[in-house]
């Protein structure tokens, strides 16, 4: 698996996380199947070749995905069907630009994927012709980097939100939300309310998929045992934590890893780079 990630101009710091790219290669199809764990984004997703079928067994939903979608912050891990050498471009936005660049709230967006074409067409456009021509992924992002400049205006940054998912990510997930708002001095509702419409999710989801990936990460790249990585995460015991990740991926944590997945990776790869929001 080949994945990088690129950081944004200064100047759009406050529009996008972080740009990244991806390329399966054939060492990575060790099952049927691969899974997308969920890690609290909404991204632009751009098929540089190929596609994939997203299946969410869950909702009994399946939809294939190419050209380019919009995937709105989401629960659940979903099964994925694709081939070797499929490869995407993907956006990684910040919580409130949905709604700077479309006037629509993260809130509003209810199903899993949308085309991008029906929300944020000019971006759609110039992104899909460039990979029409086989344009390096890098020379894409500088394209949508300068279209992003020209549309932005002013930064409309939620502070509130912005030091919660700050707070959330130097925690590890391990944040408690009635402290945080005492310390900020403003309302649970208030909070959840706001942190919905922006980024799509209440803050205790947010935060739960937070110390998810971070689990993630350990049990992928690290030595330390489950035991361990569950207590330097805060969950209560071992029971807790593989409930909470069956909740999310659909498997316990031991049967996951016997299948070796590759796409499972991307979140635990990125949720190692995160940095403060402020």
């Amino acid at each position: 698996m080949k994945y990088k990630e690129y950081a944004p101009p200064k100047e759009l710091s406050h529009l996008i996380e972080c740009y990244w790219t991806n390329t399966l290669e054939p060492e990575d199809f060790q099952q049927d199947y691969d899974y997308i764990v969920p890690d609290g984004n909404t991204e632009a997703i751009f098929m540089l070749n190929g596609s994939y079928l997203r299946n969410d067994e869950k909702n009994k939903d399946a939809q294939l995905v190419e050209n380019c979608s919009l995937v709105p912050a989401f629960q659940n891990a979903v099964k994925v069907y694709q081939k070797p050498f499929t490869s995407c471009l993907g956006a990684r936005f910040k919580p409130g630009t949905i709604q700077q660049l479309t006037n629509v709230r993260l809130a509003d967006l209810t199903k899993p994927t949308y085309p991008l074409q029906e929300l944020i067409p000019e971006l759609a456009d110039l992104a899909m012709n460039e990979a029409l021509k086989k344009t390096p992924a890098s020379l894409i992002i500088n394209k949508i980097n300068s279209w992003l400049l020209k549309k932005s205006t002013e930064p409309q940054v939620n502070y509130i939100i912005s030091a919660f998912i700050s707070e959330a990510i130097k925690k590890k997930g391990s944040v408690l939300i009635k402290d945080f708002c005492n310390s900020y001095g403003i309302h649970k509702s208030t909070l959840e309310k706001s942190f919905k419409q922006e980024a799509g999710l209440t803050p205790k989801q947010y935060s739960n998929l937070i110390r998810l990936n971070y689990l993630l990460n350990k049990m992928l790249f690290c030595s330390s045992s489950l035991t361990k990585t569950g207590h330097d995460l805060g969950y209560f015991d071992q029971s807790h934590m593989i409930k909470d990740f069956k909740r999310v991926i659909g498997v316990a944590p031991a049967d996951f890893l016997k299948k070796n997945f590759s796409v499972a990776k991307l979140a635990a790869l990125s949720i190692s780079n995160k940095s403060d929001y402020i």
